[in-house]
């Protein structure tokens, strides 16, 4: 009797079918007196109908039980001397090896047990729950996922136990000890077209693949019923489109070649890739794949294949070895896509992230015709999964094995709680983990981690992946070689000047000072000495006087009360002013916000009254403006008005304009190549700070530039307000065909074209410690550009002049 719960009630009884038994074969080696070889095949009278409430369960061949929790159902006793239960009861158990099994079952306390549990047999159980008397020949099984739905798979049939309720385990037999024996009897008993390949998982799930049971579902109520439907929102497993991730090939394609390669881009022409795909048999890979969508449909793409120009292996990996598992590989051209970001902190921001792997196609459909559609090609997919803690990893012991440090924090354990079928998803070798971050008003993809080893893609136990930030050193070693060289030559600088830095203790305020060269000096406290921290975080020569607040300072460098006031303490100490000014300028609404900062440099003619605007600027202290040498070298047309605050000036005193006093142009400009193309203006009238004008900051950082500042342009026409991203040195130059000057750095657009006029401000805006408002600073000024969509812009790198802008201040 199939398709009935209450087996005393007749009101489930709609779907339920009952044949008659017409053949009962057991196991040639069972025997009654004994407890082994407890499998038996029942030959019905007929099919039985499949329906949604009938349908055969799958076998689970396989001589592995790796699964955690395993269920059984039946009939039998609800407890030790009770009454058997009328409903079918499930109940979910936990297996145990045969070794831990054998403490409740020996020889010597279970009759027919002479040689102890035998490998057909299995063990399960749980502290509160097990079957019971009345429960024999009932079934262990584990639900897979495929398809959006889930398979019973037969593991054991019920055999035997103790006395239930009493937290000991139960024996099961292991159905896939008796494969061949089920398969040559159902061959021999009228079902001679059975074979081996029905019985494959993929093969059996998809048989009734339109009948089967939704992984995950929600209850749907309208006029024509009430009905289940799957919940996509909630699968495990999609099809998405990751545009960042690339396959290698080699061109020997009928060799035994890897074919399960993939890479993700970092770099406009590099990817980075798992070591072992870096090279086989001694022959790197000779082409990288990308595929590029062409619509909306799962398979619409076109593969674009670039030759491999370099490869370049992580020293420290050895082929086959789950530590240091990275290789970068170049290729000749670029990919015409916003490569993915490296996520570059140990804690991730969040634990879940999707994974990119392969899977047959026929197995990741939602298939619900009575047709099966069997489709065996490998597709790519997306499942979601989760980083877990390297403590609580729990591997299986063929990978184990190979971990002779154990995991170390460049390993990434992933997974997901559901089982899956076989073949329904597969690691790539190198595949990305990857999110989608929102920073800076858009999604950024940040790659994580590149797929080493696991089974079903870390579904139902867990796999392992390597990091990419414990190897970010080496990393930029490879694909910032000129920063590399740079940073290990300052470094070295350093070392050099560490030893010769001191302090003579017998020097007292205002005495003389000698410096190594033999000019003189004052000695003066730090804060009065123009340029005095730049120069220690550049690891120059620094003679302290006494203590470590008072050194020897050039005579033309020591300030008196107003350059303190007015000059180089303003931008030492610029974050910290203003915070009034700042706090009411984020009330206003952020369009048209007035630029209090920017300032406007034109020419005027007293005798005429005419001038014009020559160009942009930007307001660094309450007396001086910066801006490109290019915009004060127009012939004819030498600047000599500022105006401030008219910008989106919202009060009626905003506009200032005042003369300019003195223009000082970097003594290095070459108008050829716009090299060193920056000029300080120094004004006449001092500015006093208020809502509609006060001095923005310098920014100090001169290794790296923020990820995302804003290009302000404005000419007769129009006002522009351009998000811009720094570009590589190297990607820079390949794309202008030329190297940069001095000073100059590249920034590029996401879309459109980067355009503007020489000494419109870059700037950044960062939050303050408390939240309450922004502090703004000039990144760059723009310098040239061909305007073209795609090409970067050329800057003055403004961190690179903070040393000049303090010595003219």
């Amino acid at each position: 009797r199939m398709g009935d719960l209450n087996l005393f009630s007749a009101e489930d009884d709609e779907h339920a079918q009952q044949l008659k038994i017409v053949k009962i074969i057991r196991h040639p080696q069972h025997t009654f007196s004994a407890r082994y070889y407890d499998i038996a095949l029942m030959q019905l009278e007929r099919n039985v109908t499949v329906h949604e409430t009938v349908a055969p369960s799958c076998l689970w061949l396989d001589e592995e039980v790796r699964f955690r929790d395993l269920e059984s159902a039946g009939w039998g006793q609800t407890g030790f001397a009770e009454e058997r239960t009328p409903i079918l009861l499930k109940v979910t158990l936990n297996p145990l090896r045969n070794e831990q099994c054998s403490e409740h079952y020996t020889s010597s306390n279970v009759r027919g047990l002479r040689q102890g549990l035998h490998s057909h047999q299995l063990c399960a159980g749980d502290a509160k729950m097990d079957t019971c008397l009345g429960d024999s020949g009932g079934p262990l099984h584990v639900r897979l996922l495929h398809n959006y739905k889930v398979t019973p798979f037969l593991v054991g049939v019920t055999s035997f136990g103790k006395p239930c309720g009493q937290s000991h385990p139960g024996v099961y037999t292991r159905v896939a000890s008796f494969r061949r024996w089920i398969i040559e009897t159902m061959q021999s008993n009228g079902a001679p077209e059975v074979t081996d390949e029905q019985f494959e998982p993929y093969a059996c799930a998809l048989r009734y693949v339109h009948i089967r049971q939704l992984a995950v579902s929600r209850v749907v109520a309208n006029e024509t019923g009430v009905f289940e439907s799957f919940d996509f929102s909630r699968q495990y497993i999609t099809r998405d489109f990751v545009k960042e991730a690339v396959e290698l090939r080699w061109h020997n394609e009928s060799s035994s070649a890897p074919v399960n390669c993939m890479g993700v881009i970092i770099d406009h022409d590099t990817v980075v890739t798992l070591g072992d795909c870096a090279s086989y048999e001694g022959v790197h890979p000779t082409q990288v794949v990308h595929r590029i969508r062409t619509g909306y449909l799962e398979d619409a793409f076109v593969e674009r294949g670039y030759e491999v120009k370099e490869v370049m292996v992580h020293p420290n990996h050895t082929t086959g070895s789950y530590y240091d598992n990275l290789a970068v590989v170049k290729i000749s051209g670029m990919f015409g896509i916003t490569p993915a970001c490296i996520w570059n902190a140990l804690q991730l921001p969040d634990q879940q992230m999707e994974i990119t792997t392969v899977g047959r196609k026929d197995l990741n459909v939602y298939q619900y015709e009575s047709v099966t559609n069997y489709d065996p090609r490998l597709v790519r997919l997306m499942p979601r999964v989760y980083g877990f803690e390297n403590a609580n990893c729990s591997l299986a012991d063929q990978y184990r094995r190979n971990l002779s440090r154990g995991l170390q924090d460049e390993h990434l354990c992933f997974g997901n709680d559901p089982f899956l079928v076989p073949e329904t998803c597969a690691l790539t070798n190198g595949g990305p983990l990857q999110r989608t971050l929102f920073r800076l008003d858009r999604h950024f993809k940040h790659v994580y981690a590149l797929s080493l080893f696991g089974r079903d893609c870390g579904f139902g136990e867990p796999a392992v992946a390597v990091r990419l930030h414990p190897h970010l050193r080496w990393l930029e070693s490879v694909l910032l070689p000129r920063q590399s060289n740079r940073m290990s030559a300052e470094k070295e600088d350093a070392r050099k000047s560490d030893s010769i830095l001191f302090i003579d203790s017998e020097l007292e305020l205002f005495d003389r000072c000698d410096f190594s060269d033999g000019s003189v000096g004052l000695c003066v406290p730090a804060e009065r000495c123009r340029g005095v921290y730049d120069r220690m975080q550049r690891n120059e020569v620094t003679l302290f006087c006494s203590n470590g607040s008072i050194v020897c300072c050039a005579p033309r460098n020591v300030m008196d009360d107003s350059d303190l006031r007015y000059g180089v303490g303003e931008i030492e100490s610029c974050p910290r002013n203003y915070g009034d000014l700042r706090d009411h300028l984020v009330t206003l609404p952020s369009e048209e916000r007035p630029k209090t900062h920017i300032a406007e440099i034109g020419w005027y003619d007293a005798k005429t009254d005419k001038g014009t605007i020559l160009c942009l600027g930007y307001l660094i202290i309450t007396q001086a403006v910066l801006t490109t040498a290019e915009c004060v070298s127009i012939p004819d047309l030498e600047p000599n008005i500022v105006r401030l605050g008219a910008i989106f000036g919202q009060f009626e005193d905003s506009a200032k304009i005042t003369s300019i006093d003195e223009i000082i142009k970097h003594p290095r400009y070459d108008q050829r190549t716009n090299g060193n193309n920056i000029a300080l203006l120094k004004l006449t009238d001092y500015m006093r700070p208020t809502k509609a004008v006060f001095p923005g900051c310098l920014w100090p950082n001169a290794t790296h530039t923020p990820l995302q500042s804003t290009l302000f342009s404005k000419d007769a026409s129009r006002v522009q307000e351009l998000p811009l991203h720094p570009q590589y040195a190297f990607d820079c130059e390949r794309a202008l065909g030329g190297e940069l000057s001095e000073g100059q750095m590249c920034m590029i657009v996401t879309d459109g074209a980067v355009c503007g006029n020489s000494g419109d401000p870059v700037f950044w805006s960062e939050k303050t410690a408390d939240g309450s408002a922004s502090v703004e600073y000039l990144v760059g000024l723009y310098s040239h550009a061909n305007c073209t969509e795609g090409i970067p812009g050329v800057f003055v790198r403004i961190s690179a002049y903070r040393k000049w802008i303090l010595d003219v201040l």
